[in-house]
């Protein structure tokens, strides 16, 4: 991380494109990459702003200033907002929404041989949670619909964060800045460490018994494959 304001930027797809992406995950998620990083490298490389004559009245800053506030009121797709306290939130907020899955067990209410309960959100803003019971196999195949496919790249890095510049690119940044003001405080600390120290998190501590006796095996198979 830098010493510098970190922003989120969403983009929305229409509900109406969910059947087609669904069928073609790898193709579409890979293309919304794309246009994305696109987008934002055009937005902040080009300035596109020409006031001629019938924009004239935009050439005075208070004008300008006017228009832009119009603009900020009406309902836009891509989602910007800067992050507060630096790069902790933006660590915070990115390992959240990068790295959850599709429900987690705190939601589960209750499970049967038939059927699963789990909390939700209410239909609209404002409603209190609501509970939804589903038989197993719908609610597998539900679950199953945020898997996506087998070696799909999820996190992405552009910029100066690109994987063949980065550490290049970061010198570069770290010596204009005259400092790196982050590193000596997570330099050598195991992953299990930075969660515990970010997040009050202790991964080896197990949910049953309480004993910080759990440990990464690694990946394991099945037999039958």
């Amino acid at each position: 991380m830098i010493d510098a304001p970190y922003f989120h930027v969403v983009f929305t797809l229409p509900h109406e494109l969910n059947p087609l992406i669904y069928c073609n995950q790898r193709l579409l998620y890979g293309l919304l990459h794309k246009c994305t990083a696109a987008t934002l490298l055009e937005l902040s490389q080009d300035k596109k702003l020409n006031f001629s004559k019938g924009c004239k009245d935009l050439r005075n800053s208070y004008n300008w200033k006017d228009f832009r506030d119009s603009l900020y009121k009406k309902d836009w797709c891509p989602y910007i907002k800067e992050t507060f306290n630096g790069f902790g939130n933006a660590i915070e907020y990115l390992g959240r929404y990068t790295n959850k899955i599709a429900i987690s067990n705190s939601r589960i209410v209750s499970i049967t041989d038939t059927k699963t309960t789990f909390s939700a959100r209410g239909k609209k803003p404002g409603e209190p949670r609501r509970q939804i019971t589903l038989g197993n196999e719908e609610f597998i195949r539900r679950y199953l619909m945020h898997v996506l496919p087998s070696g799909f790249q999820k996190i992405r890095y552009y910029g100066f964060l690109n994987n063949r510049m980065r550490s290049a690119n970061l010198k570069l940044i770290f010596t204009l800045q005259g400092h790196q003001r982050f590193k000596s405080q997570y330099t050598n600390m195991t992953t299990a460490e930075i969660i515990k120290a970010f997040w009050h998190v202790d991964i080896h501590r197990c949910p049953l018994c309480g004993k910080s006796s759990m440990y990464s095996i690694g990946r394991t198979f099945s037999a039958d494959g």
